[in-house]
């Protein structure tokens, strides 16, 4: 089950779906957020940053060019397991030391860079979130401006993004709960551009001994997930949230059949898990690491008892509530 989830979370931290911007000297914050979409795509950068997620704080280096029309991308994880990612165009290899556990890649990773920071569609934001300037301020040396965005309800947590005053790329974010309290924290801590990053640096440091694994990004978008076999459906989820993608998995251990279901509303997302319970049973557990909370709980057959599990970045009570009212529907 935790492959499952390990896999999952690293499909979405390696994920940002790229869409055309508009231009960098905007007069909204949508219009900002658009732009910087843009910039991620677009901009040649080498930059470092670190990531805090409530447990840990990674530091990591991204490049980022377009060669030959081809986007070209490695990163770099600096601190823990020797890690990198390399991406030319449509095709990514994940280069580990040996001795490293072998994290499965899902089968389709949309095209972008690196972090979960990126993933998020702020240019999309619907009516459950508000956006405003919030002044000006310096991040890595740059000239950044603020933008706030706020949850309209309780269900969802809210952000503060630093975007590059010149080129609008996104040079620190954070991650609030209600409270206010930062849960997330990604920011950059040196950063250049243009002619001043090489080329020579997209190359990777593998080793004779690296293990390497190897994946082609798909092209065309999947089958609608309205017209799949979904058996497992949740009576309640908070209003802005779709179904974004449900398939059914096997454990690398067992092989046993885990039915799957990740639902965004844009910006935040969560997955839920669906098994037949163990053997030994299970009990109700909560955990969270920054502003990722695991909800598990328990439902009654038929068709059996199942043990369902919930991953992501919403509140707990939220978490709880959603997993609460997972419930099985015979076609």
């Amino acid at each position: 089950m935790m492959n499952l989830i390990r896999n999952d979370c690293l499909a979405v931290l390696a994920s940002l779906i790229v869409m055309s911007g508009l231009p960098v000297q905007a007069a909204t914050p949508g219009e900002w957020l658009a732009g910087m979409n843009r910039a991620f795509a677009e901009l040649t950068y080498d930059g470092i940053f670190s990531y805090f997620t409530g447990s840990d704080l990674a530091s990591l280096r991204v490049v980022h060019m377009i060669v030959d029309g081809q986007q070209r991308e490695r990163l770099v994880h600096l601190n823990g397991a020797p890690r990198e990612i390399v991406r030319t165009g449509d095709e990514v290899a994940c280069i580990l030391a040996p001795g490293d556990e072998l994290l499965e890649l899902g089968e389709s990773i949309p095209s972008g860079p690196f972090a979960r920071a990126f993933v998020r569609r702020f240019d999309q934001i619907g009516g459950h979130y508000t956006l405003s300037f919030s002044g000006q301020d310096r991040v890595a040396g740059r000239v950044a401006r603020r933008i706030a965005v706020r949850p309209r309800d309780e269900h969802r947590y809210g952000y503060r993004l630093w975007l590059d005053e010149e080129n609008s790329l996104l040079l620190r974010s954070e991650l609030l709960n209600e409270k206010g309290e930062r849960l997330e924290i990604f920011q950059f801590t040196t950063i250049m551009f243009g002619e001043r990053v090489s080329e020579r640096d997209l190359q990777s440091e593998e080793s004779g001994s690296s293990m390497v694994t190897h994946l082609t990004l798909a092209r065309e978008l999947r089958e609608p997930v309205a017209q799949r076999e979904v058996r497992w459906h949740a009576r309640w989820v908070p209003a802005g949230f779709t179904m974004a993608a449900a398939d059914v998995r096997r454990t690398p251990a067992t092989l046993k059949a885990v039915n799957t279901m990740m639902y965004s509303d844009g910006v935040a997302a969560f997955s839920i898990f669906v098994e037949d319970m163990p053997e030994k049973g299970a009990a109700a557990m909560v955990s969270r690491d920054g502003a990722t909370v695991a909800v598990t709980h328990m439902v009654n057959g038929p068709p059996e008892d199942a043990l369902v599990t919930l991953v992501g970045e919403v509140p707990e009570s939220t978490a709880r509530r959603i997993a609460e009212s997972i419930y099985f529907r015979a076609q």
